[in-house]
């Protein structure tokens, strides 16, 4: 939903309203409940940071909306992603350093070393992290990256805007099948599951 929602909300409100908050632009102090620099037009705060209690002080009147997926399938499209990059990523250094270089073999293999031996603790706890301030049911929307033209209708609804479905920087198929090897793991990440499952 990443950069295809981002465009949809710069088609609806134009350019300058969308400002995008990731590494380079105050993502980290954003995620810690500082504040960031914004422009002064800026009324959709797109990104990757996590939710922090002190944004509804900073933000009182914003609609707080995530898009979740499959715990599984957001670590083997992670893996994928790295791997795609390699050393231009660094998490993909982290891997890397931190994985058996026999597990390094293929993308199969380093997600069943993340998951059974929860090497990184960081990749196989994402939800579990991402929503420790802040619980899940205190968003006004939690779409689902599996139904996201429907949830795409639903956020329309929520933000009164005209949110058109876009596919821009699509890496895999929507109708891509994990592996059944990685599929069988789905108990390992049961605490993830637990977060997010009923809204996939």
């Amino acid at each position: 939903a990443g950069s295809s929602l981002r465009v949809a909300f710069e088609q609806a409100l134009g350019t300058r309203n969308v400002y995008g908050v990731y590494a380079n632009t105050g993502a980290s102090s954003m995620s810690k409940g500082g504040e960031i620099w914004l422009p002064a037009k800026a009324k959709v705060l797109h990104g990757h940071f996590r939710p922090h209690i002190n944004h509804t002080q900073t933000f009182p009147n914003a609609i707080r909306a995530v898009w979740v997926r499959d715990p599984l399938e957001r670590l083997w499209s992670l893996v994928g992603h790295l791997l795609a990059l390699e050393e231009r990523h660094p998490h993909y250094i982290l891997l890397k350093s931190k994985l058996p270089e026999a597990s390094l073999k293929s993308q199969e293999t380093i997600v069943k070393e993340l998951i059974l031996n929860n090497t990184i603790a960081a990749f196989t706890n994402t939800y579990s992290r991402f929503f420790n301030s802040v619980p899940i049911d205190e968003f006004s929307f939690v779409g689902s990256k599996h139904k996201y033209e429907e949830g795409l209708k639903q956020l329309s609804d929520v933000t009164k805007l005209q949110l058109k479905t876009l596919q821009v920087n699509r890496r895999t198929s929507q109708t891509y099948q994990l592996p059944s090897s990685i599929k069988q793991l789905e108990s390992h990440l049961h605490h993830e599951y637990e977060i997010v499952g009923d809204f996939l």
